[in-house]
């Protein structure tokens, strides 16, 4: 293993207290009725577009255009990014313990994730970070992991995968690299082909190498 890659939300933070706040504004001005923060952690994984429509579904159905709702939602989390959101317990310890390259990949759009990773202070662990719209395709498709690697200089089989979620292991199985899965995240169901020495529930003391 010559580097690392993370994704972020339900990852590294636990950032759905401050998405679930902007739902809810995006929403109001809908005039739809507020989620819940277990619903939103629910919708959280497949981009800011998915968020939103499924926010809208769950509240009486999703309209023709989406594009004044998309923005809404964007103008409102762009405001709150880390109001609320913390790093996981244990996340920084290890990032600075690891002395190897390290890069995000996440289906966040990669501003507001560079806005995230520099308002928590997360910007000097990694030398590359791919959003959501950093390339034509998002996770699961392996082009965002592939970039990444690429980015990197190396190839995917140099490198660990690192997320909490369905989306995360079909991406790192698509890009054929190897993975490790955080338990603590926002995946609500079992994933299904995940093998238990794939799993992690804590970032205490965390030997990533024994995923390589």
């Amino acid at each position: 293993m010559k580097a690392v890659i993370f994704d972020l939300d339900g990852t590294l933070v636990h950032s759905a207290p401050d998405i679930h706040a902007a739902a809810n504004v995006m929403l109001s001005h809908a005039g739809r009725d507020p989620v819940t923060l277990e619903q939103v952690i629910g919708f959280v994984g497949n981009g800011i577009e998915k968020l939103v429509e499924r926010c809208l579904r769950a509240t009486g159905g999703v309209p023709d255009d989406l594009t004044p709702h998309y923005a809404q939602m964007n103008r409102a989390y762009a405001r709150d990014l880390t109001t609320l959101t913390r790093l996981f317990d244990g996340v920084r310890e290890t990032l600075d313990m690891l002395d190897l390259p390290m890069a995000l990949c996440t289906n966040k759009p990669e501003i507001p994730a560079r806005d995230l990773c520099d308002q928590l202070d997360l910007t000097r662990y990694f030398d590359v970070i791919t959003g959501g719209d950093s390339t034509p395709a998002k996770k699961p498709d392996p082009l965002p992991l592939v970039h990444t690697t690429v980015a990197l200089g190396l190839t995917v089989e140099e490198c660990l995968y690192v997320g909490d979620s369905v989306t995360d292991f079909r991406t790192a199985r698509a890009a054929e690299m190897s993975f490790a899965y955080f338990t603590g995240g926002y995946q609500p169901t079992p994933v299904e082909g995940l093998r238990p020495e794939e799993c992690f529930d804590t970032w205490h003391g965390l030997d990533l190498s024994r995923y390589a």
